[in-house]
């Protein structure tokens, strides 16, 4: 078990948002335009032939990280997390038009950790986070090639995304733990796209290949690894459709990847004029969280070949349904308030968490095996239980010009335990940005965000953008 596994146990209170993070990327003026997978999105109209620009904008970020921890009762596999941490960040996005029809993009970041239990000049000390490095070719008004690593997200939804099905092992360092963010700063996937925007819609046809066999989890990123062993370890096909019915956006999706194939569907419809619902939907076929986190293990040399697993796992294959449905309402102030309901049917039920628990209190060799169940949830991006709301709360310019400030909270409905962060985010200058950032897992220790290792956290983070 490695530093990097106790990252991911901790984050997956927090996987199932826009964030301060986002709000660091809206500022940064001329941001290279690109065709999304968002089903509302156009093209921006392209550059005068005479003209082809390019644009590179960098940021410099350093953000230091102070957590309490406590003994929870299974025990966590060495080393524990770091009680501090420091990451300075160089982040470069840029984009560059070789031709009216033809860009090339980047978008890349280089860190220089420190941290409680890694000495000062380690393998791990510098990582590189190459998130996206593409090129698209447009040889016809409004249709698009692209080709490289591109970071495709898809949904409708704050706190979870079932349609988001590019998600699995593309988490980053970060400091907030809003899902927005995970999102949209994450490792991209080595792909071929082809898209269409239509009149009424659009479309887009994906596929990613497998360049890699699976790697273990867990790992810590050494120097410039792009991590494509991570994004690229299965052969998958994604088609989508979308379009309006009515006042109704819908976006339909076929996904093909062996044993965890799925079908989705996300709608969002308005409700007057300051509420909009929406919901999205995935039916998979597909083992549960248990027999695909001990299949994984197994598969990459993790857990023990031959050895059962430490909690019952149904290896079998059924449908499952993953649902996430809620409404965002914009207050007069300003103020938007998020409310969502998460159905993650194949993660943990109540006699799951129930097994997990006694098992690791009755045979603490087992911890390393209960914890890696929760660390592959969080590196796949996906909630650890079934059942799970999501408040969030956010007011730009509160009370001051230039300051934002975010809160959410994701809540067990099964034991009532909770994970809420709370943000400042405020624009100094043009040029620097100050953030503060507090989060608390709350909850008995026998739940799931009262049983880990982390209390709570402060974060103090500081942007230059140059």
């Amino acid at each position: 078990m490695s530093i990097s596994l106790a990252t991911l146990a901790l984050l997956s209170a927090a996987v199932a948002a826009p964030a301060a993070e986002d709000s660091d990327l809206d500022r940064i003026p001329n941001l290279p335009s690109a065709p999304s997978s968002s089903p509302s999105s156009s093209p921006s109209t392209p550059p005068s032939p005479a003209h082809p620009p390019s644009h590179a904008r960098l940021y410099l970020e350093n953000a230091l990280t102070v957590a309490t921890l406590r003994d929870p009762v299974v025990p966590f596999p060495p080393p524990p997390p770091d009680r501090w941490q420091n990451r300075t960040s160089a982040d470069l996005i840029a984009d560059w038009r070789a031709r009216q029809s033809l860009k090339l993009a980047l978008s890349d970041r280089i860190d220089v950790y420190a941290s409680e239990h890694q000495t000062w000049w380690s393998r791990a000390t510098v990582r590189n986070e190459l998130r996206e490095a593409y090129a698209s070719w447009e040889p016809r008004a409004r249709t698009y090639l692209e080709a490289g690593r591109i970071n495709v997200r898809n949904g409708v939804a704050l706190g979870f995304n079932p349609t988001d099905v590019f998600r699995p092992r593309t988490l980053v360092g970060q400091a907030s733990l809003d899902p927005s963010v995970l999102s949209r700063n994450r490792l991209g996937t080595v792909m071929v796209r082809a898209q269409a925007i239509l009149d009424r819609g659009a479309l887009s046809l994906i596929y990613a290949p497998k360049l890699f066999e699976p790697s273990p989890i867990g790992g810590n990123p050494i120097g410039v690894d792009p991590r494509i062993d991570a994004t690229n370890a299965a052969h998958r096909l994604l088609a989508s459709a979308s379009g309006n019915a009515g006042d109704t956006s819908v976006q339909m999706l076929a996904y093909l990847e062996r044993r965890r194939s799925k079908l989705g569907l996300a709608l969002t419809r308005p409700l007057g004029d300051s509420v909009v619902t929406y919901a999205e939907w995935t039916l998979g076929y597909e083992a549960d969280l248990i027999a695909r986190a001990i299949e994984y293990g197994r598969q990459t040399g993790t857990l023990p070949p031959n050895a059962p697993p430490p909690i019952p796992a149904d290896p079998a294959l059924a449908w499952r349904n993953d649902v996430a449905a809620g409404a965002s309402w914009a207050i007069a102030t300003r103020l938007t308030l998020n409310l969502e309901y998460h159905f993650h049917q194949g993660a943990l039920d109540g006699e799951d968490w129930a097994r997990w628990f006694a098992a690791g209190r009755a045979n603490p060799l087992l911890a390393p095996e209960l914890w890696y169940i929760r660390g592959y949830a969080a590196d796949q991006l996906e909630p650890a239980s079934q059942h799970n709301a999501f408040v969030r709360v956010a007011w730009p310019n509160a009370a001051l010009d230039n300051l934002e400030v975010d809160a959410f909270a994701f809540v067990n409905l099964r034991d009532g335990s909770t994970l809420t962060q709370a943000s400042a985010s405020y624009a100094m200058s043009d040029r620097w940005t100050f953030m503060l950032l507090l989060s608390a897992n709350l909850g008995t220790p026998q739940s799931e965000r009262g049983s880990l290792p982390q209390g709570s956290s402060a974060i103090v983070e500081l942007v230059l953008y140059l």
